[in-house]
């Protein structure tokens, strides 16, 4: 008799399988579904990153605690570095206004260069929303803005409270620049 042998943590894909991941859902249920459920799993795959991003293998609360803890450096440059060792992409921080932060990307690896006519880093918002959702105790939105997938020079992810991000989202579909609809924010 077999015993059961234990699963991995993680699993190592090759990049094209994300994006024919995203390309085969859109095709079977449209554009806006896909972009969900690939949302989604993007959150669901955060929970596994928290212990991770903390650097403590603790359980999840414990991991919450820690990252509270630590400088806004040092948990910049923690989640950075737990990006780039697993091959999506250097990461960089910057906060443009008070209630929203940035981070971004020239070599993300969910982008696919001028393949879609909007952002389209649906994993990566979910899986962000999530890790700072739990490195901040509370709910975080992230929109991504620009994107290599639209033929952008790099991906950026503004991420604040929901209250701000649907503020900023308002300003952006009626057409207003990002900059300008940043700094219009109270």
């Amino acid at each position: 008799m077999h015993k059961p042998v234990a699963r991995p943590d993680e699993l190592a894909l090759p990049v094209s399988a994300l994006a024919a991941l995203r390309a085969a859902l859109q095709t079977e249920v449209g554009a806006d579904v896909a972009a969900q459920a690939l949302r989604q799993s993007g959150h669901a795959a955060g929970d596994a990153l928290i212990a991770q991003l903390a650097q403590n293998g603790h359980s999840d609360a414990d991991g919450q605690e820690q990252l509270r803890t630590v400088s806004g450096d040092t948990f910049w440059r923690r989640l950075a570095q737990l990006f780039a060792t697993r091959g999506w992409g250097t990461l960089t921080h910057d906060t443009p206004h008070v209630g929203i932060g940035s981070l971004e990307s020239a070599n993300w690896v969910e982008a696919v260069p001028s393949s879609a006519a909007r952002p389209s880093c649906y994993f990566t918002t979910g899986m962000l929303a999530n890790l700072l959702g739990h490195a901040a105790g509370g709910t975080v939105a992230v929109l991504e803005t620009e994107c290599r997938s639209r033929g952008d020079e790099h991906c950026r992810f503004l991420f604040g409270s929901p209250d701000a991000l649907d503020a900023l989202y308002t300003r952006l579909r009626a057409g207003e620049d990002v900059r300008d609809s940043i700094s219009a924010l109270t």
